[in-house]
């Protein structure tokens, strides 16, 4: 049960990440052009206060709601009629479309996107976060620096789908035996979820006993 539970949990992820961020920005284009003309929104709708925590609580269950309906043929079809409409925009289309292969990449099974999980320095020396290594930069790039450089991504939580894109010399990445999943399961949880065993390689020391220069 709890397995499902989660499937459900990762696949409304997936599904809602692109939507409610590609909302988002519209919301945020909509306020801006609101407060250019010289006019303001008018909220009230739900006021000060309230229960603690029912937020959290209605987002997590819509999130799971949305992925039990997005894996029967009937959700399917419904998210095919709403994916269409918002490709019909040209600027939500790869907004759109940039999300949802960033979603389909960190939350599913697919290979080859993000090879392997890591550890780096950020957002400054001597702390670490958790990065998953994407494709190298162009050579010019590593020529202009003097060094080979690696490209990777360091998601940022609550949504996984967004981070900052950095490139490491070689030295400064650290590897590990994490798999992407388990990864994004540490960022989601906050680093409640932890896998069991050794996360660094054997053969790479831990960050702490690398010693500062």
């Amino acid at each position: 049960m709890l397995k499902r539970l989660r499937t459900y949990f990762l696949t409304g992820l997936l599904v809602l990440a692109p939507v409610v961020i590609t909302g988002y920005i519209i919301w945020k284009l909509f306020v801006f052009l609101d407060h250019l003309t010289g006019a303001t929104l008018r909220g009230g709708y739900i006021r000060p206060g309230g229960v603690p925590g029912i937020g959290f609580v209605t987002v997590i269950l819509i999130i799971t709601l949305t992925g039990a309906l997005a894996n029967n043929i009937l959700g399917r079809s419904l998210g095919g009629v709403f994916e269409g409409l918002i490709l019909r925009v040209p600027f939500l289309r790869g907004v759109y479309l940039t999300l949802k292969e960033m979603g389909e990449a960190l939350l599913s099974d697919k290979k080859g996107v993000f090879q392997r999980v890591v550890l780096v320095p950020f957002p400054g020396p001597g702390v670490y976060s958790i990065g998953l290594v994407t494709t190298p930069p162009p050579r010019s790039v590593d020529d202009a620096v003097g060094t080979a450089l690696e490209g990777v991504f360091i998601p940022t939580p609550p949504n996984p789908t967004t981070g900052h894109l950095v490139y490491y010399p070689l030295e400064q990445v650290i590897p590990t035996t994490l798999r992407v999943e388990q990864a994004v399961k540490m960022i989601l949880s906050g680093g409640v979820v932890v896998p069991a065993g050794p996360v660094l390689s054997s053969q790479e020391p831990a960050p702490n006993e690398m010693g500062a220069t």
